[in-house]
């Protein structure tokens, strides 16, 4: 039994039968039949029902299905590993990043460039606990920058810092120049939330409910800067981390800090356990820690 009569018998699988799969392969579909055939042969029981339409999963089958996706994941897995070896410190680092990190990273990534000046830095945009997951383990990312606790065996999480959630608002708003903002005085604002799925729309619905007030959500976005953008021409109001704003608060806009303790978030850090990095990618991950 080799790699490659896994690859086809998952293809045969995914596939639905022996034509797609033998397509898919470039093969033809006698010899992946013969393929099939001999990896049966070779374990000694069936994994395949095959009728004139399609193919099914036997019980047998069904556990080795399972097992040869694990093996497969493992060995591509392998394959980008090495070929990370291969670079030997030049090469590129995948850093997945959340929006809010935008003002916190230039810091770190000016101190990489002076001493790694031939790594290519690719800064993909991660979000939710699922897609984080995949990404670190499938390899898109080397690193991840997230508000989420990534609560695996094989996943590190370490905190970095924590940030605030603010309200935000065009600077000509009637609450702009409050002292406190309460929010029931907010309530029957149009209030611009991020979409589902984000950690910033938990935080923020959390604040509501918390608060016993009902939020009059009359917009949805999926990133800061749309969000900004609405706020800043008066469409409605919105909640995002100050970190995304930056140290000086733009004339047109204004932020209160709203007294709830769910508005308060830590941002982490989260990489795969026991996995190699070439040098010049562990030296980022180890200048992200020393800056927590």
């Amino acid at each position: 039994m080799d790699i490659k009569q896994l690859r086809y018998f998952v293809a045969v699988v995914k596939e639905g039968g022996f034509s797609g799969a033998a397509i898919k392969l470039h093969l033809s579909q006698p010899s992946l039949s013969k393929a099939i055939r001999t990896l049966e042969e070779q374990i000694g029981f069936q994994l395949l029902e095959r009728t004139t339409k399609r193919v099914d999963l036997t019980e047998s089958g069904r556990v080795f299905y399972e097992r040869a996706l694990h093996i497969l994941s493992e060995m591509n897995i392998f394959e980008k590993e090495v070929n990370e070896v291969k670079v030997a410190g030049s090469g590129e680092v995948r850093l997945g990043m959340i929006e809010s990190v935008k003002n916190w990273i230039p810091n770190v990534l000016s101190w990489y460039r002076q001493g790694y000046p031939d790594m290519h830095v690719v800064l993909k945009e991660v979000l939710g606990r699922n897609d984080i997951e995949h990404a670190l383990r499938d390899y898109a990312v080397h690193i991840c920058l997230t508000n989420e606790f990534i609560d695996e065996p094989d996943i590190i999480t370490v905190p970095l810092y924590t940030e605030k959630l603010v309200l935000v608002m065009n600077s000509q708003h009637p609450l702009a120049t409050r002292a406190n903002v309460q929010f029931h005085e907010i309530a029957k604002e149009p209030f611009i939330i991020t979409s589902k799925g984000f950690q910033t729309r938990t935080n923020i619905t959390e604040a509501f409910e918390k608060a016993g007030i009902a939020m009059n959500s009359c917009y949805e976005a999926d990133r800061f800067e749309t969000i900004l953008t609405l706020v800043e021409a008066g469409i409605g109001i919105s909640i995002i981390p100050r970190n995304y704003i930056g140290e000086v608060v733009p004339d047109h806009l204004a932020i209160q800090e709203l007294d709830s303790p769910s508005l308060e978030r830590t941002v982490y850090l989260a990489y795969v356990k026991n996995r190699y990095r070439p040098p010049a990618i562990d030296a980022l991950l180890q200048k992200m820690l020393e800056s927590e």
